[in-house]
């Protein structure tokens, strides 16, 4: 394996199956339960694990000694994150996941003219071609899904896409963090999951009403370490491009709409074929 593009493709594909299992476990935690104590267990495993690694590791003192004037950078990062899940959470209570799915597939376009516009990114002719028929899968998977819309609601649906934009900002941040500032990918995910935990767990002692514990609230936060710590590696490298990372993460929607509507008994799987195969497309000629 060359140490250029196999390198952080390696990392990128291995989070977006995380990604796709974490997917599938957040649903089934948050589905009619209480968002706030659940993002709260969630997120703490995650940093928890994360934690005890750099401890064992011999890395925590490196994590928690950075410069005073990234800590502000880094509390900005878990605003971002925090305001996203939150609203992707509240959408997902209701909000079916063969319909959540198509409307977080479309972050990538959102990324992508984000790229364009801050980082000049200019892809090349196949990535171009590649991103063209992933586009077009999110696009059919949002109009093939009209109908499972209604089942949670224009509210859901908004509450969604806020999370989506909200998604796609913070991985254009990333990229000033650990490209711009240089920030070790670890301290940047250490940082902003602990400064998400004790937000959420103050907003949770006003907001419990209804919880339910579920064994996957745990594992949800540790796919999540796991794929974002995968994902920090691969956009750390100076020959990673940040449209084409979050499109060939964002294939991770394969795993959790076949997987997830066939566990949660959800509509309409056959019709959304010809999307996953776009997508699908796409990404290999990402990946060439």
């Amino acid at each position: 394996m060359s140490i250029t593009t196999d390198s952080w493709l390696l990392w990128i594909l291995s989070s977006s199956v995380c990604l796709s299992m974490y997917d599938l476990c957040k649903k089934a935690s948050v589905k009619n339960n209480s968002v706030f104590p659940t993002l709260f267990l969630t997120t703490f495993s995650g940093w928890a694990v994360l934690s005890l690694i750099l401890f064992f590791s011999g890395k925590m003192g490196a994590a928690i000694n950075i410069a005073p004037k990234h800590v502000l950078h880094l509390l900005v990062k878990s605003f971002i994150v925090g305001a996203s899940w939150t609203a992707t959470y509240l959408a997902l209570r209701t909000l079916p996941i063969t319909c959540a799915a198509p409307i977080r597939a479309s972050g990538p376009f959102w990324t992508l003219i984000g790229a364009v516009l801050i980082f000049a990114e200019i892809p090349n002719i196949i990535q171009a071609i590649g991103m063209a028929f992933v586009m077009a899968g999110c696009i059919f998977f949002s109009l093939s899904s009209s109908k499972n819309r209604a089942e949670g609601g224009i509210k859901a649906v908004l509450l969604a896409l806020v999370g989506t934009v909200l998604g796609s900002c913070s991985a254009l941040y990333d990229k000033h963090l650990m490209q711009g500032l240089g920030i070790l990918p670890l301290t940047v995910l250490w940082w902003f999951l602990g400064g998400m935990t004790v937000m959420y767990g103050v907003l949770s002692v006003f907001n419990h009403k209804g919880f339910q514990w579920r064994l996957t609230m745990p594992l949800t936060g540790i796919l999540l370490t796991a794929s974002d710590a995968f994902y920090f590696t691969a956009i750390s490298m100076p020959e990673s491009q940040i449209s084409v990372l979050s499109l060939i993460r964002r294939s991770s929607i394969i795993l959790t709409f076949f997987i997830g509507g066939a566990i949660f008994h959800e509509h309409d799987i056959r019709r959304k074929a010809l999307a996953l195969a776009a997508i699908l497309v796409g990404v290999i000629l990402l990946c060439l």
